[in-house]
């Protein structure tokens, strides 16, 4: 029992301490830290028409099989308006790698 009592004792006393120290945390020096937002980027192909949205700048757009073949290449001087006419198999799967600011972004599609 005695020792209850003092486990006790010490908890009240160390929590009374630790509540002495909580109140007198300075608040005077607060960083803030803004998270940068980022648009999502994002391909898609719809009635003949490949389409990127969420790039910015130049960039070189490159189209593969599947299986991994170059189906073909295109540069563009602006990304963010880019559409693409081009006869894709309806139903088959392809690799889109997009080369934008130094950066690579690849994404699958399927022609539809």
């Amino acid at each position: 029992m005695k020792l209850l009592i003092k486990k006790l004792l010490l908890f009240v006393l160390l929590f009374n301490v630790a509540a002495l120290q909580a109140s007198t945390i300075s608040f005077s020096k607060t960083t803030t830290i803004k998270k940068a937002t980022q648009v999502e980027k994002n391909v898609f192909f719809n009635d003949g028409v490949l389409y990127l949205k969420g790039f910015e700048g130049p960039g070189a757009i490159e189209i593969y099989s599947i299986i991994g073949n170059k189906i073909t290449e295109t540069l563009s001087q602006e990304l963010a308006s880019f559409q693409f006419p081009f006869p894709l198999e309806l139903g088959n799967m392809y690799i889109i790698r997009i080369l934008f600011q130094g950066k690579v972004a690849t994404f699958k599609v399927v022609a539809s």
